[in-house]
């Protein structure tokens, strides 16, 4: 292995740890990362995207699914590369080696292989013929990441599967899984709850000081650390298929945190993403996923458009209700700034004593585990209610102005009638 020069620091000599006469296979991903090595910044510690031959990846195992991929936890040998540094690597211990025997592992780690770093593969469904839209999507996240939205999900470099010509991302790994999977937890902690907010409040900040909008904001793209930063925020606009181009008409997301004029044709914002922010803060509060107990259906899309939004919980504090209800308004131009949202939050946070995880209160014995409807869904997916929905809503609409200029004449026969008597 060769080690940076430490004399100029510079990309040249970085460069010779990278894999050499590499290609992806596809043109898109090989322009992507070669224009990504040539803009790292060598004094920032920024880290350097390559390409990842697959057979370099151990104990490969299945975490998750989601609408348009598929999840894997593994070890990458090589270990990634910070610019000002050599290759990072991390001892392995017994019980990686132990995971290496299990029936349902593929590539096990071989006895001899002492080092690597523990890594997330996500696995792109139909990517043989990645699009040159989604790379696109990948820049915005790699911006994120080499900018100061320090809670981005790390990206490593790119690999493909053998098996199935899938292209998979090569992911830092998030040791404590997702919010969804942690809400109990929030609910009777209020400090994780406060701070948490905070947190995604600040990167939801970061993001839109960049010009970004997320667009499949929700609790599953929220990842909790229990040793650096509280959570990070994942998949920013990559929640779509990969091998087509991005129509504008197309509307992909979860069906409980879209915005309702989302759900009605029209584009993501970064109001649509405060609005989802304001799901998040009532799923904080109910420690379950919003709608679960509903399919996640036109029906839902429909009733979310009239204004339907999750009860909110009687025990929720009213200055924390106002806010939760501004997000989540119908009108986009009466939500708040995330710039607020960080303000307020971090405010709140300040009220409550800091509590370590060995000393978190337990969640009681008879609270009641609530199951998901079966016809609910929480993976992004295509959502192409929108003609129906405006078509019902217009019809709605002209119904009550009929009305309301039926009454108005009425009022007005009924002025005029009194003038003459």
């Amino acid at each position: 292995m060769v080690d940076i020069c430490f004399y100029c620091n510079c990309l040249t000599c970085i460069c010779k740890l990278l894999q050499p006469d590499w290609t992806s296979g596809n043109k898109y991903i090989d322009k992507f990362i070669k224009e990504a090595q040539l803009k790292v910044n060598v004094n920032l510690d920024e880290i350097i995207i390559e390409w990842i031959p697959f057979n370099g990846l151990r104990n490969i195992k299945y975490l998750a699914h989601g609408g348009f991929s598929t999840i894997y936890k593994a070890i990458w040998l090589d270990g990634y590369i910070i610019s000002s540094d050599k290759r990072h690597r991390d001892p392995l211990n017994y019980e990686d080696h132990k995971i290496a025997k299990e029936k349902d592992v593929k590539s096990p780690l071989n006895k001899n292989e002492k080092k690597g770093v523990h890594v997330a593969l996500k696995s792109l469904k139909n990517s043989s013929n990645i699009s040159d839209d989604f790379i696109n999507e990948l820049k915005n996240h790699l911006q994120c990441m080499n900018s100061n939205v320090s809670s981005a999900v790390r990206i490593f470099g790119i690999t493909q599967d053998p098996e199935t010509s899938n292209y998979m991302i090569v992911m830092e790994l998030i040791n404590g899984g997702n919010l969804r999977s942690n809400l109990l937890i929030k609910k009777y902690n209020p400090f994780e709850k406060y701070y948490n907010l905070a947190c995604i409040a600040y990167v939801l900040l970061k993001l839109h000081r960049c010009n970004i909008i997320h667009g499949d904001f929700h609790s599953g793209n929220i990842l909790i650390h229990y040793s650096y930063s509280p959570c990070y925020i994942s998949d920013f606009g990559l929640s779509r298929p990969v091998n087509q181009t991005i129509n504008s008409n197309e509307i992909y997301g979860v069906i409980p945190y879209m915005a309702p004029e989302v759900l009605r044709g029209k584009s993501y914002t970064k109001a649509a993403d405060i609005y989802s922010f304001g799901i998040i803060m009532w799923e904080f509060t109910s420690g379950i996923p919003a709608f679960s107990n509903r399919p996640h259906d036109f029906n839902l899309s429909l009733d979310i458009c009239k204004g339907l939004r999750p009860e909110i919980v009687k025990s929720t504090l009213p200055v924390y209700a106002s806010l939760m209800k501004r997000c989540w308004d119908s009108n986009p131009n009466k939500r708040p700034t995330a710039e607020e949202l960080h303000q307020i939050t971090a405010f709140w946070c300040d009220y409550f004593p800091k509590c370590y995880e060995n000393k978190r209160n337990k969640i009681p014995s008879n609270e009641q585990i609530t199951k998901n409807h079966p016809l609910s869904c929480y993976t992004s997916r295509k959502i192409d209610y929108s003609a129906k929905i405006n078509e019902i809503l217009s019809q709605e609409e002209l119904s009550n102005k009929i009305v309301i200029d039926e009454e108005k004449e009425i009022i007005n026969d009924i002025t005029s009638l009194s003038k003459n008597l």
